[in-house]
């Protein structure tokens, strides 16, 4: 399979257009598949789905993964360095896991002043879901709660379960 994408892509440069553009989905949507793509596009545009007063995004960042899993964050004047990781869990959900290892002092892109001194954090994760064109849905999805108050092993995801969208950084 590697080979004939390489060969797709060796004929398109050949020909003068791409085979594929890096930021589509990916085929193969494993956990493995998902960090390779990250990987892959490098850096990604977040933008949050809450609106602010003007109609656009109330926060926007520059996220960047790194193969090795390694990467950034640049929120406002803060920038976040970070490991990251991928995993699929039992209800196909794909997560990236994030762990803030250190911050530059400045104000994240919501105004809040940020703490050096309080890396590194925990990690955190959220799922991410990849649409046709490239992009990806952030969400954290919710326990589903059974009417006798269990909690299952099922996941349900709703549409303020997901607060942001990832775009691929065009490369020029």
């Amino acid at each position: 399979m590697r080979g004939s994408i390489a060969a797709m892509a060796a004929a398109g440069v050949l020909m003068g257009t791409s085979a594929a553009p890096v930021s589509a989905q990916p085929a193969d949507l494993s956990a493995e598949a998902m960090a390779a793509h990250l990987a892959e596009v490098g850096t990604w545009q977040f933008a949050a789905r809450k609106k602010g007063p003007d109609g656009k995004s109330e926060c926007t960042e520059t996220w960047h993964f790194d193969a090795d899993g390694t990467g950034w964050v640049q929120s406002g004047q803060q920038r976040v360095t970070l490991s990251w990781r991928t995993e699929k869990d039992s209800s196909d959900d794909r997560w990236l896991r994030l762990t803030p290892l250190a911050s530059t002092a400045g104000a994240d892109c919501m105004g809040r002043p940020s703490d050096p001194a309080a890396y590194p954090e925990e990690e955190y994760g959220f799922v991410v879901m990849f649409k046709n064109a490239g992009d990806a849905l952030t969400c954290r999805p919710a326990s589903y709660i059974m009417v006798d108050g269990v909690i299952t092993d099922e996941r349900i995801l709703r549409d303020e379960d997901c607060w942001g969208w990832l775009d691929p950084v065009k490369r020029k």
